[in-house]
């Protein structure tokens, strides 16, 4: 009986045994590793990529060359041939198409150049200072107005008024540097014509605060014959300034038809050098310079004649233009100096 027993229990043991062997087994059989997903790959459509258009040649007929005119009043007809007059010359001698452009205010054809929206203007000189200035213009032409390109700045006085006067009236030349002509005034008061009067003001002030001479608070005469009739009169002012070398306001009607003896009794003390250029004609930046020296040249042609002389004067609202020339920035040194010792605010100035 007590062997039975015995095999028995060890049967059972091999029987457990073999069972954890094969649970074992089949564990580690159902045990796969986890594949990592490959990852799936997506095609991004390329961009439709538009084609940028090639802008129209300036000076063709889709692109015109834009020149500007700043309209002073109530326009009239025979401004508005002249100018068509202009424009039509331009594409017969230039080959280019232009278009004419008038402006009432020279603070929106100064912005436009600012934009490129124009491509050719005429600027007067403190215009032209600020544009250039800012990157907007290049010069191109100076007028010759009233027989001059260049204009300048007189000193005047009462002849009683015990100053020295160093101008020769024949060579129309100072005799002295500005200096020794000026130091004189130190301390006393001036007449100036108004704060925007380049001659009247802003060049003659700025010499006189270039040297270090400090006068009074000076009285504004609004006007070049105002200055004039103020030193004659005495007792308003000890000196003043006017435009001169283009013309000599002492001998405007304004002055000389009840002030018969102006120029006598109101002398020039010392004459400034020419140095405020006229109303020139400016460019774009944007303009080649062969266009440049094209349509220069067209226009020194046109104002060899009478005809185009006259053109040109009544296009520009009755400014006289006498000849143009080629010149560059440089002639506007001494006005830009002037400026600067001024502490003027071209932008104020802008029409000027």
């Amino acid at each position: 009986m007590v062997e039975p027993f015995r095999l028995c229990k060890s049967s059972r043991n091999a029987i457990i045994i073999l069972g954890i062997i094969f649970l074992l087994c089949v564990s580690a059989c159902g045990i796969q590793p986890q594949s990592t997903p490959t990852p799936t790959t997506t095609e991004t459509p390329a961009a439709d990529i538009t084609a940028t258009p090639t802008p129209a040649p300036l000076g063709s007929s889709q692109n015109p060359l834009r020149i500007a005119f700043l309209q002073e009043g109530e326009i009239n007809r025979r401004i508005e041939i002249s100018r068509e007059e202009i424009r039509d010359y331009l594409k017969e001698s230039t080959g280019n198409e232009f278009e004419v452009v008038v402006y009432e205010k020279a603070a929106d054809l100064v912005n436009d150049f600012k934009n490129q929206k124009i491509h050719i203007g005429w600027l007067q000189p403190l215009t032209y200072l600020y544009a250039h200035g800012q990157g907007w213009v290049k010069i191109g032409l100076l007028t010759n107005h009233f027989g001059t390109f260049y204009y300048g700045s007189q000193f005047l006085a009462n002849v009683e008024s015990g100053y020295v006067s160093y101008y020769d009236p024949l060579a129309n030349l100072s005799t002295a540097d500005a200096q020794t002509a000026l130091s004189q005034l130190s301390g006393s008061r001036p007449c100036w014509v108004e704060p925007g009067s380049i001659s009247g003001y802003i060049l003659p002030f700025g010499i006189l605060e270039q040297l270090g001479i400090q006068t009074q608070s000076g009285v504004i005469a609004q006007t070049h014959p105002a200055v004039v009739r103020s030193l004659y009169i005495k007792g308003i002012c000890d000196f003043g300034v006017t435009f001169s070398i283009s013309g000599d306001p002492r001998t405007s009607g304004q002055v000389i038809n009840d002030l018969t003896d102006a120029p006598q009794r109101v002398i020039i003390l010392w004459q400034t050098n020419p140095d405020i250029p006229n109303l020139n004609l400016s460019y774009s930046v944007s303009v080649s310079d062969s266009l440049v020296k094209q349509i220069n040249a067209a226009l020194i042609e046109m104002v060899k004649t009478s005809d185009g002389k006259r053109r040109l004067t009544q296009a520009l609202n009755g400014y006289d233009v006498q000849d143009l020339q080629v010149v560059d920035d440089s002639v506007y040194d001494a006005l830009r100096s002037a400026v600067r010792w001024s502490d003027v605010n071209l932008s104020d100035w802008l029409g000027r």
